[in-house]
């Protein structure tokens, strides 16, 4: 009967960590729970291929974990717990899988409902994320709603360095287009360069490295 209960990989900094998650899913959630170390984590997920990740960490571990599985050819939906939540939401970090990030004590009950909420393809995240989001939104919110969504996704690509060609791949756009894009991204900041418009998006909470 176990075998036939979906997979949750926990991978966390610490034994103890790790052990407390993974005894807080097996009494509340109907999971199978396999346990992995953080640097490990994209030969766990291509062994096991688990219905979802809790990954455990500090906001920087947490993204050096995530920074590993940008070559997996199947990305399960991660639910973060972190130390920093506001910092770990990031435009890389989504693209990783994450689809909740909660503190690092989160209750079993909020763990178990943001698996639950991930499997599903939902959002949550921990209130630190959207009131940091307003108080930098208070600041330039004209600038904020000028940018379009898919502008602000490119700003979020410009601030990982990647090169027109690369977006272009990755969002199966022209570089013509992409040109364009910048060239709005960069007239709506009144900045010169994508330097320039990376520091002001970051200034004002329009994307988080």
């Amino acid at each position: 009967m176990k075998h036939g209960l979906p997979r949750v990989v926990v991978a966390a900094d610490s034994e103890a960590l790790a052990a407390r998650l993974e005894t807080a899913l097996r009494d509340i959630a109907h999971v199978r729970v396999l346990v992995g170390r953080s640097r490990m984590l994209p030969g766990v997920i291509e062994e096991h291929d688990p219905a979802a990740v809790v990954l455990a960490s500090t906001t920087a571990g947490a993204a050096s974990a995530l920074h590993g599985l940008a070559g997996a050819l199947r990305l399960p939906p991660v639910v973060l717990l972190v130390d920093e939540p506001r910092a770990a939401w990031t435009g890389a970090a989504r693209r990783a899988g994450v689809r909740s990030v909660l503190r690092r004590d989160a209750t079993a009950e909020e763990l178990t409902a943001a698996l639950t909420a991930a499997t599903a393809g939902l959002i949550t995240l921990h209130p630190d994320v959207f009131a940091a989001g307003v108080r930098a939104n208070a600041a330039g919110a004209d600038e904020d709603r000028a940018l379009t969504p898919r502008e602000r996704e490119l700003l979020e690509m410009l601030a990982e360095g990647l090169s027109n060609r690369t977006i272009a791949r990755r969002l199966g756009i022209s570089t013509n287009t992409v040109k364009f894009h910048v060239a709005s991204i960069l007239a709506k900041l009144g900045v010169g360069s994508r330097t320039e418009a990376v520091t002001l998006g970051v200034r004002r909470g329009l994307i988080a490295l």
